[in-house]
């Protein structure tokens, strides 16, 4: 459709000056829809009298198509927000015709902040069409949140028979009270250069798939930036090294993060040094050890020197990585961590006794698969603190209940039987409200039944061995 905006006379168009204007708007409504996304806009410079129609009525502005082919992220994003005001109290509709599935997310992000108007998204990409309705999501709930990011670092649509769900942008869950939005984004990298708006999700997921689609800790941290208001995060690796960095990534502040999962990853000191996370209070570590060298950090710190302990580990340099990075995170962020658990992942003894010290919230610690020696064993048991008024005992993880142990093979049965025996001995009289209640020991050959009998005469069935 072609109008002409050389003669702005309204004369000039004696049949459409004669018409209601209830009539003009259903004509103009009609137009936004060809396809053309300016057409609102074009129509407007016509004249005054349709430019005056044209703002004064939300529905010719319901729905907002974007052509994403050589636009920048500016543009667009200035077309959504004039769009979503213009429409504005009534719902929209959004038609998104993508030349690069990878301008997904960010251009996405121009039309979440406003989800409780969102009602339908189609988007078409290299011959393939997908819509869906958002209010059928979410049924009759009153509120739509917005909850789960899951980002798989991936070729979009490689797999030929379509059963990878590339397609499946939008789902739902929660309970028929409040149903919540998710999306579900595959990508080869995460865009944080294209990004211009905040990503309000308060859970997300990513993981990589192939070493060409590794993240490098800059690069996440970067786009960590933009999702504030999260509370989960959960980041599967694929072990691969990301090399020593040329210059220090940026500090990103989560302050509701309040659970963290780093699973197979080997930059883990990075992305925990660099995270301001003051609410954390579930820190998984899953599968960092590796038996390999690993790139040295870009900067030397204090604690990097070797352990005086000099105990034995079969993977010392992602124990190093990992007592630093958990070294970090807590000087900075002084957060009331409650669990942390540790499935092969491991750290030094000196990080160990470092971590230890500080964690007075910690309720709950799992290990797995640890070269833990019996000087952190040792750690457990109670110690004198001198002070001004002489002489106290105190322990360490004053509020620990739950102890797991898992696969611990460097550690002897003795050990365990004489730390956790003192440690309930003075807890359960000097602090009964904060004193072991489970410890279960699995698979620690060197934890033997006699071992197993002894200490459950102290801790009777607070005791569970496997």
């Amino acid at each position: 459709m072609i109008i002409s905006t050389v003669n702005k006379d309204i004369q000039s168009f004696p049949p459409f000056a004669s018409l209601p204007s209830e009539l003009l708007i259903e004509i103009f409504s009609t137009c936004s829809l060809t396809g053309d996304w300016h057409i609102p806009l074009t129509l407007s410079k016509v004249c005054r009298l349709w430019r005056d129609l044209i703002v004064s009525a939300p529905c010719i502005w319901q729905t907002i198509v974007v052509l994403e082919s050589r636009r920048t992220m500016s543009s667009i994003r200035t077309q959504a927000e004039l769009w979503v005001a213009r429409s504005s109290p009534l719902a929209f509709n959004v038609v998104l015709k993508l030349t690069d599935f990878e301008r997904l997310l960010p251009i996405m992000s121009c039309f979440l902040p406003n989800i409780a108007r969102w009602m339908r998204c189609t988007i078409t990409y290299d011959g393939r069409t997908f819509e869906t309705s958002l209010s059928d999501l979410t049924l009759s709930s009153p509120r739509r949140i917005l909850h789960h990011l899951d980002i798989l670092l991936k070729t979009p649509f490689e797999d030929v028979a379509g059963d990878d769900e590339d397609d499946v942008i939008f789902f739902s869950c929660g309970s028929a009270t409040y149903r919540h939005i998710s999306m579900r984004v595959a990508t080869t990298k995460l865009p944080h250069t294209e990004m211009v708006n905040p990503l309000l999700f308060t859970s997300l997921d990513i993981s990589e798939t192939a070493f060409e689609y590794s993240v490098r800790s800059p690069d996440l941290l970067r786009f960590l930036a933009h999702c504030p208001n999260l509370e989960h995060l959960y980041f599967h690796g694929l072990s691969n090294d990301e090399g020593t960095l040329n210059a220090p990534p940026p500090s990103i502040a989560l302050p509701r993060l309040h659970t963290l999962l780093l699973d197979q990853v080997c930059n883990q000191r990075s992305i925990l040094s660099h995270l301001h996370l003051p609410a954390l209070r579930e820190l998984h570590l899953r599968h960092i050890n590796v038996d390999y060298s690993l790139e040295p950090y870009y900067v030397s710190e204090e604690g990097d020197s070797d352990d005086e302990s000099h105990d034995f580990s079969q993977s010392p340099h992602s124990d190093l990585h990992t007592g630093m990075g958990i070294r970090k995170l807590l000087s900075r962020s002084h957060p009331p961590l409650e669990i942390l658990d540790m499935d092969l992942s491991d750290m030094r003894t000196k990080d160990f006794r470092w971590v230890f010290d500080k964690l007075s919230d910690l309720k709950q610690f799992s290990i797995v698969g640890s070269d833990m020696s019996d000087s952190v064993v040792a750690l457990f048991m109670p110690f004198v603190v001198e002070n001004g008024d002489g002489e106290r005992m105190s322990v360490r993880l004053p509020q620990l209940s739950v102890l797991k142990m898992y696969s611990c093979q460097q550690l002897s049965g003795d050990a365990l039987v004489k730390a956790l025996s003192a440690r309930v001995h003075y807890t359960d009289h000097a602090t009964p409200d904060a004193t072991l209640t489970t410890v279960v020991i699995s698979s620690c050959n060197d934890f033997t039944a006699g071992n197993a009998q002894e200490l459950s005469w102290d801790l009777h069935d607070r005791l569970h061995v496997s």
